[in-house]
């Protein structure tokens, strides 16, 4: 088992005006993507206990850009480390239609912020291709603009908690 080799690998983060234990608690569980990941369209456990522990893998689903002809994309995404402590996990995809994931990891991690209430949300990603016609620069641009979508979506959840 030949080690993979990773392409293409960033480490973003970004500032959430939220305190870290609310962001935690919204993306530590690991089958509500559909509460905090803007573009997702379902998100269903496909192996493991539904205590989502590592092992565990949930299949999410995208809309299909218009070249795929309305072919709905999925990923299989299972976790493989979970670290409550640092608030922080890893998750691979084992299986996708989407060719230039197959080879995706990722480790998503909420750390203390500077400010009082506030937190830091990072996402560390490995990808092995590129997406076919996509240079290094798109496909930053393309997960940059995907976590802050996040951003947005975990402030305003966080937002609503506090006021109920």
């Amino acid at each position: 088992n030949k080690m993979k080799t990773f392409k293409w690998q960033r480490s973003l983060q970004m500032p959430v005006a939220a305190p870290l234990e609310i962001v935690w608690e919204i993306v530590s569980d690991y089958y509500e993507l559909l509460k905090w990941f803007p573009g997702v369209t379902s998100c269903e456990r496909v192996e493991g206990a539904p205590l989502q522990g590592v092992g565990c893998i949930r299949r999410c689903t995208v809309p299909s850009p218009p070249e795929r002809d309305g072919m709905e994309l999925w990923a299989d995404e299972k976790l493989v480390a979970m670290d409550a402590t640092n608030h922080s996990y890893t998750y691979v995809i084992t299986d996708t239609n989407m060719d230039w994931f197959q080879d995706y990891k990722a480790i998503l991690q909420v750390v203390e912020g500077e400010e009082e209430g506030k937190c830091l949300i990072k996402w560390n990603l490995q990808l092995r291709e590129l997406m076919p016609g996509h240079s290094e620069q798109d496909v930053t641009a393309f997960f940059s603009s995907k976590l802050s979508s996040i951003v947005k979506k975990l402030e305003e959840i966080a937002s609503a908690k506090k006021q109920s």
